[in-house]
């Protein structure tokens, strides 16, 4: 079962929208997903990211900011039951699949602060071509496809080779991830996390990734503020 948000104004429910795009924003613009026409919404409020059964809700640098159960958040791993408030607007997240916050690694990873508050016990991000892209396995347990890598193709770190051994990986500078590389039993999936205003968007083979997960295959070039990274299935 997808997880779902139900949407609310003033204690009376108005509709519901299913997460089933990895990538949703919230705001009051018109391209967003799930769209508040209200002035205390911002233009692109707040993001949502949903991998699996489990969802993280991430405030856009709104002016008024984003609320759930009444505490103000940054970024936030999503509970079934959770009450997110933007505006005066609620939204109920539902999802009886979701996985179980006290044993919950990876979406501490997933989610955590510039600064974590304890030593993280994962190896630490491996700067490359000159800090224009940062590697940070998350915790997982292990699965197949343990032989794919990638391999940085231009800048002071071509030929660096990084392994892909975790079940997700994030790629860009520290503390505004750009794409993030999901391990499925079926292959690996990229998604777009971050694009910055006037900036090229990430893309895979020339081709923008948009806001949904691509498959990656074997020899696809993943281009990411001018560095190009090359996706091994190794043998």
């Amino acid at each position: 079962m997808t997880g779902k948000l139900e949407f609310s104004f003033n204690s009376n429910k108005i509709g519901e929208f299913a997460l089933d795009k990895e990538v949703m924003t919230i705001g009051r613009k018109e391209d967003n997903d799930i769209r508040i026409e209200n002035l205390a919404v911002s233009g692109h409020h707040a993001k949502l990211l949903t991998i699996f059964d489990d969802s993280f809700l991430e405030d856009l640098d709104s002016t008024n900011g984003t609320f759930v159960n009444g505490q103000p958040i940054k970024k936030y791993p999503l509970r079934s039951g959770d009450v997110i408030t933007i505006g005066k607007h609620e939204l109920r997240y539902i999802n009886a699949n979701s996985a179980a916050m006290e044993d919950d690694g990876e979406k501490t990873v997933l989610i955590r602060p510039k600064v974590a508050a304890q030593a993280p016990t994962y190896p630490k991000p491996v700067a490359t071509a000159s800090h224009e892209v940062e590697y940070e396995p998350v915790k997982a347990e292990h699965n197949p496809l343990e032989s794919a890598k990638l391999q940085i193709l231009n800048g002071s770190g071509a030929g660096k080779e990084l392994p892909l051994r975790k079940a997700s990986v994030k790629l860009g500078k520290a503390g505004s991830e750009v794409v993030q590389i999901n391990k499925r039993p079926d292959g690996h999936f990229i998604v777009c996390l971050n694009q910055a205003s006037g900036k090229t968007p990430p893309r895979v083979n020339g081709e923008d990734i948009g806001a949904g997960a691509r498959k990656l295959e074997n020899h696809d070039v993943i281009e990411i503020n001018r560095l190009n990274i090359e996706y091994f299935l190794a043998s």
